[in-house]
């Protein structure tokens, strides 16, 4: 692949499980962001290349626990990063920087980031995203 450069492209992604289920279960989807790498001849086409995946990777349908089918829509957003670095161990994939408008604490700007620590109802939330095959080992 001679005068490609390689390129970190984070899509993102909301999960819903659909259809009924036993009893009332309160709202939960899964938003998810994957970085994906691409090797491209300019970021334009990594971004059409990521594009590509992630439309393949969201067609993806399966069952959870409480036979819901569980289904990921794309939402059409991608962000592409080029690495200037040999591809080795501690290279750099991507990096996103925000600026900030507010004085925020160092814990609402981790939770912003990272996530908050789920709860045990948030962990029960999740398993719904799970498919029925894997849920079996939990």
């Amino acid at each position: 692949m001679k005068n490609k450069k390689w390129f970190a492209v984070k899509t993102l992604y909301v999960t819903r499980a659909v259809g009924r289920t036993k009893g009332k279960q309160a709202f939960a989807e899964l938003l998810e962001e994957r970085v994906v790498l691409f090797q491209a001849a300019n970021a334009n086409a990594a971004a059409k290349a990521a594009e590509k995946d992630a439309k393949d990777y969201s067609e993806y349908t399966y069952q959870n626990v409480d036979g819901q089918a569980v289904r990921t829509e794309y939402l059409n957003a991608c962000d592409v990063f080029e690495l200037y670095e040999t591809l080795e161990s501690g290279v750099e994939l991507f990096a996103s920087t925000e600026v900030l408008t507010k004085k925020a604490s160092k814990a609402d700007l981790i939770s912003r980031r990272l996530g908050k620590l789920e709860t045990n109802s948030t962990i029960k939330m999740r398993k719904r995203f799970m498919s029925k095959e894997l849920s079996s080992y939990i």
